[in-house]
C-alpha cells in the first residue's frame, strides 16, 4: 500500500469560524438526522443520493391530511446548536408538477409529528414565491412573502440568515451566483436558539400530493463568511487514492491546484474549479503526481 505524506501550502491563509458543510459526494447522509414524520402513519418517504453526489428527499402523500397534515420530509444537523446563523442550500432538481415548498429550517426544537418548533425559509418554484415562516408544533404562520421572478424549472441557491431577531432570506439562480434574484427581511423573537436543517412540504393548495426535491451543497455557520480573495483551508483528507481539498472561495472566480516536490518546480494538477457562494469549493485529485515522498500543493486564483 502506497502511503503519501502531504504538505499543504495555501495562499493568504486566515482564521476560520467553525462551519458545517456537505456536498453529498460521499453518497450518504452521515451527520444528518433524517426526519420522516409520516412514516409512523404508514406513509414512509424515501431518501436517496442521485449520482452519488446530491440528496433527494421524496415525501409520501399524506394518508389523511386532517389527521397527519401534508406530505413533508426533511433532515437536521443536530450536532450544532445556533443562535445567530447563516445557512445555504442548492435546490438542483425537483418535480415541477408538484406544488411544494422547498427550503431550510433554523432554531429547531422538538422535531417530530406535531411537535416541531422553529423558523422556515421556503421557496415554491411552481408559485414563484418565497416565504419566511414561524413554526409552532408543526403549524406555520407566514410573516412575509416575496415574488421570485424565475422560470419555475430554474435550479437555485437559497441563503437564510438570522442575527438576533432579524432574519434575511435570499434566492440566487445557480447559473449566476453573483446576481441576487429576490430577498426579504423581517423580525421575530419567538425562537432564540436551536438546530438547522433542510426540508420539503406540500403547499396548502395541494396537500394530498407527495413531495420530491433534490438538494446539494449545504453550508451552515454562526455568521456569514467574509467575501474575500483570500484562500483558506477548510478540509484536507486522503481518501483511498484521492487527495481531497476543500477551501474558501468566491462565486464568479476560478481556481487551480498546483503541486511541487521541492517548492521550486511547480506543475498544474487541475484548473477551472468554480468558486461558490457557499462559500467553499472542493476538489478531488486521484493519484496526485509526481508520487514523491513529500508533495506541496497550492490553491491559486486563476
Amino acid at each position: 500500500m502506497k502511503v503519501l505524506s502531504l504538505a499543504i501550502i495555501l495562499v493568504a491563509q486566515s482564521p476560520l469560524t467553525f462551519a458545517q458543510s456537505d456536498d453529498f459526494d460521499d453518497g450518504d447522509s452521515t451527520g444528518w438526522t433524517e426526519v420522516d414524520v409520516l412514516e409512523a402513519a404508514g406513509a414512509a418517504g424515501v431518501f436517496s443520493f442521485p449520482g452519488g453526489n446530491s440528496y433527494r428527499m421524496q415525501g409520501a402523500a399524506s394518508p389523511n391530511q386532517d389527521t397527519f397534515g401534508p406530505s413533508r420530509i426533511g433532515a437536521l444537523r443536530e450536532e450544532v446548536t445556533y443562535t445567530d446563523f447563516y445557512q445555504s442550500i442548492d435546490v438542483v432538481n425537483f418535480d415541477e408538477a408538484l406544488d411544494q415548498n422547498i427550503g431550510m429550517l433554523a432554531r429547531v426544537k422538538e422535531p417530530g409529528l406535531g411537535t416541531l418548533d422553529g423558523y422556515g425559509f421556503t421557496y415554491n418554484p411552481l408559485d414563484q414565491q418565497m416565504f419566511f415562516t414561524v413554526i409552532t408544533d408543526e403549524g406555520g404562520t407566514n410573516l412575509v412573502e416575496e415574488e421570485v421572478l424565475l422560470d419555475p424549472g430554474t435550479p437555485v441557491r437559497l441563503v437564510f440568515q438570522g442575527i438576533g431577531d432579524t432574519f434575511i432570506c435570499k434566492v440566487f439562480a445557480l447559473s449566476d451566483l453573483t446576481a441576487l434574484v429576490a430577498t426579504m427581511e423581517t423580525t421575530d423573537s419567538t425562537w432564540t436558539t436551536g438546530t438547522s436543517g433542510i426540508f420539503v412540504v406540500a403547499d396548502e393548495n395541494d396537500l394530498v400530493s407527495p413531495t420530491d426535491c433534490t438538494l446539494d451543497n449545504y453550508f451552515a455557520a454562526a455568521e456569514e463568511p467574509e467575501v474575500s480573495t483570500d484562500i483558506s483551508l477548510l478540509r484536507f483528507d486522503v481518501e483511498g487514492d484521492e487527495l481531497v481539498l476543500e477551501f474558501t472561495s468566491r462565486a464568479g472566480e476560478s481556481y487551480a491546484v498546483w503541486n511541487s516536490p521541492d517548492l521550486k518546480f511547480w506543475q498544474e494538477v487541475t484548473d477551472a474549479i468554480p468558486g461558490a457562494l457557499g462559500p467553499t469549493s472542493e476538489v478531488r485529485i486521484t493519484n496526485p503526481e509526481p508520487a514523491a515522498t513529500k508533495q506541496f500543493f497550492e490553491v491559486r486564483l486563476e
